[in-house]
């Protein structure tokens, strides 16, 4: 019987295989559509997001750098055992440290989702985070931040978050609006910022 480890690669193998034959055999939820079907095709078709950096990687992002084929596709993430679900250009470290990483005003968007309160628990590494985000995204840039409206998921109220007050609330193409909260029972909330 093979072992755990070997389990593991052969299903990464048997989903990209999936995946380039343009099979998905993942069971989205709402918010993962949303983010897939919605959010994603928008920044790949717009001229105005060539680099854009992807934070927190699983099993079930490991086809998005394929979604931005004419991209700079960046992934980060703070698990190594992790890595091989990111990009060609994949980052270990906390998002806490994007600033390490980057020049400021280099970064054309930023997606960090499923991060908040799923390892992003402390309100002195969100407040660096945001603050890093902040000077890392070139004016205009997008910030999109979703996270889970749920009381054992939200380590600290975001409107309690100064650097997140420096971004201002962007209307989403084809969402038209700044916050879409998704129907799924996760309660799922995409924000999305501009720096301004």
């Amino acid at each position: 019987m093979p072992n755990g480890s070997v389990r593991k690669r052969v299903r990464i193998s048997l989903h990209r295989g999936l995946i380039k034959l343009g099979i998905d055999t993942r069971k989205l939820r709402p918010d993962r559509k949303v983010l897939e079907k919605r959010i994603f095709p928008v920044l790949a078709e717009s001229d105005s997001y060539q680099r854009i950096l992807f934070v927190g990687c699983d099993w079930y992002t490991l086809h998005y750098p394929s979604l931005f084929k004419n991209k700079q596709f960046i992934t980060l993430e703070i698990n190594p055992e992790f890595a091989e679900y990111g990009a060609e250009h994949h980052l270990v470290d906390s998002c806490e440290n994007i600033g390490d990483h980057f020049k400021e005003n280099s970064l054309d968007c930023i997606i960090l989702n499923g991060v908040f309160g799923f390892g992003l628990n402390d309100v002195a590494s969100i407040h660096k985070t945001f603050l890093a985000i902040q000077d890392t995204l070139r004016s205009g840039g997008l910030f999109v931040f979703g996270w889970n409206d749920l009381p054992h998921s939200v380590p600290c109220a975001i409107d309690t978050i100064p650097s997140l007050a420096q971004f201002r609330p962007f209307a989403f193409p084809g969402i038209d609006k700044a916050v879409l909260v998704s129907e799924s029972v996760n309660r799922h909330r995409f924000h999305f910022y501009e720096k301004p």
